[in-house]
């Protein structure tokens, strides 16, 4: 679809079209293809939109590669106007502190999250709760000891048994495996 030009618009691919190519190829576990694809192609992004959407997936691609203190520094740098890079971005943030054991950061970032959350009337109900179970769920992950498997089972049944999708619910089960 790239070669073909098919994504472009007037010569312009699309912040959504790019970030879903990145994400696609991390999933992919192709991490260089992502690196050279993100260079090679955010001349193609508006230039109004550019820089968010090459630091986000950069970010992005770091978290994949579990290089932790280059999400932090690069989610620092941006405050996005978009509601879905904001929430993203917020999510990783919240997600690479867990990865850290930056607990004090942590308990930040969810307690501001959280009351951003609540004060954000305008974003869809089902999806607010997802980021708010995150938030909850991630609470309750920090208050769980190693090889404490009551504890453990209990937070995996709270999750399968959770009505609502879960922001990063797939991550909260790996997570709850490596306490196991």
């Amino acid at each position: 679809a790239l070669e073909l030009g098919v994504l472009f618009s007037d010569g312009q691919l699309s912040p959504w079209h790019f970030r879903n190519i990145v994400g696609v190829a991390l999933r992919l576990g192709h991490y260089e293809w992502a690196d050279d694809f993100i260079g090679s192609y955010s001349e193609f992004l508006p230039p109004e939109k550019r820089d968010n959407a090459v630091t986000f997936n950069r970010a992005t691609l770091y978290f994949y590669q579990k290089k932790f203190r280059k999400v932090i520094e690069l989610l620092r740098e941006v405050e996005y106007e978009e509601l879905t890079y904001n929430l993203n971005s917020k999510n990783m943030l919240l997600l690479t502190y867990y990865e850290l054991d930056e607990i004090d950061p942590l308990y930040s970032l969810m307690e501001s999250f959280r009351v951003w959350l609540n004060r954000h009337k305008d974003i869809a109900t089902p999806r607010r709760q997802s980021y708010q179970a995150l938030i909850s769920f991630t609470r309750k992950l920090t208050r769980i000891a190693p090889g404490d498997t009551r504890a453990i089972e209990k937070l995996r049944n709270e999750i399968g048994a959770h009505q609502t999708d879960i922001a990063s619910e797939k991550w909260l089960k790996e997570k709850l495996e490596e306490l196991s």
